[in-house]
């Protein structure tokens, strides 16, 4: 699986913040301990359409993006906030609010650096784009 996110901000999630995450291309969520978006950069705010402004302070699984509220997804936040740490890569297909646009998910939390869980979006494809 591609690495898209920049290795040398891995043992620096700490000094991740709004400003920062303008300058990359992929999209950056952050969420808090009650799954509340904290930092929703432009590029993801391009991708998946929406603005910034109606996701910052939503519960990211009830009011921004209820098709991740599986046990794929939710699943490893909880595990996330659970065990203190996690690094994982996945794939999942975004449906709710836009047309269904697959993305390579990277997951990353280290208690010890950030309260936060960082989730870093690369869309792989948009999904039935070709049939139109």
């Amino acid at each position: 699986m591609k690495d898209f996110f920049p290795q040398a901000w891995r043992n620096q999630l700490a000094r991740i913040d709004k400003r920062q995450i303008e300058d990359w291309g992929f999209g950056v969520i952050a969420l808090d301990d009650a799954a509340r978006v904290v930092l929703f950069n432009s590029a993801e705010e391009r991708l998946s359409g929406l603005p910034r402004a109606e996701v910052i302070g939503k519960d990211f699984f009830v009011e921004v993006a209820p098709c991740t509220a599986s046990r794929l997804f939710r699943g490893r936040y909880l595990q996330a906030r659970a065990q203190g740490q996690l690094d994982e890569h996945f794939f999942y297909t975004f449906t709710y609010r836009i047309r269904p646009i697959s993305a390579h998910v990277h997951m990353l939390h280290d208690r010890n650096q950030s309260p936060l869980v960082f989730l870093f979006l690369d869309r792989v494809v948009p999904l039935f784009e070709d049939l139109a």
